[in-house]
C-alpha cells in the first residue's frame, strides 16, 4: 500500500477545464498532483470557452473552406489565429499538413474520433457534478 511518502506524483501544466478534471480525476486514483499555471488562471484557453467541453463541437477545424478563411485572420491582430508575420518553418509544415487535412474524407474521419472523446468528456463532466453534488448533502 502507498503511504504519503511514495504516492505516485504528477505534474500538470496549466490550470484550465482540461488539467483540473485531469488532476481531479488522478486525484481519485490516489496520485499527488501539483498544478502549474503561469496566470493567475483566469485568461487562458479556458477563459474563452467558458470552461466548457462541449460534446455538440465535434467538427475539426481543418474543413474545406477554412485555408482561406485562415490566411485572412493570419494577417488580422483581432482575429482568433493571428499569426505575428516570421519565416517559421514549423508553421509552414503545420500549414502544409492542416492543407491536407481539409478534405471531405478526413473531415469525416476526424469527426467520428472527436465525437466520441466529447462523449465521454460529457459523460466525465456528469460523473464529476453528480459526485460534487453528494458530497455536499
Amino acid at each position: 500500500m502507498a503511504t504519503k511518502a511514495n504516492l505516485p506524483q504528477v505534474v500538470i501544466i496549466g490550470s484550465g477545464i482540461i488539467g483540473l478534471y485531469s488532476a481531479y480525476y488522478l486525484q481519485q486514483k490516489g496520485y499527488k498532483v501539483t498544478i502549474i499555471e503561469r496566470t493567475d488562471g483566469a485568461d487562458g484557453c479556458s477563459y474563452g470557452n467558458a470552461g466548457m467541453i462541449v460534446p455538440s463541437h465535434f467538427i475539426p477545424l481543418a474543413v474545406p473552406g477554412m485555408i482561406e478563411k485562415g490566411i485572412r485572420w493570419m494577417f488580422n491582430s483581432e482575429s482568433p489565429f493571428y499569426v505575428k508575420p516570421r519565416l517559421n518553418w514549423d508553421l509552414v509544415s503545420w500549414g502544409i499538413k492542416f492543407y491536407q487535412a481539409a478534405n471531405p474524407k478526413q473531415v469525416e474521419k476526424a469527426m467520428l474520433a472527436l465525437r466520441d472523446i466529447s462523449l465521454l468528456g460529457k459523460r466525465l463532466y456528469q460523473d464529476f457534478a453528480k459526485a460534487e453534488q453528494n458530497r455536499r448533502i
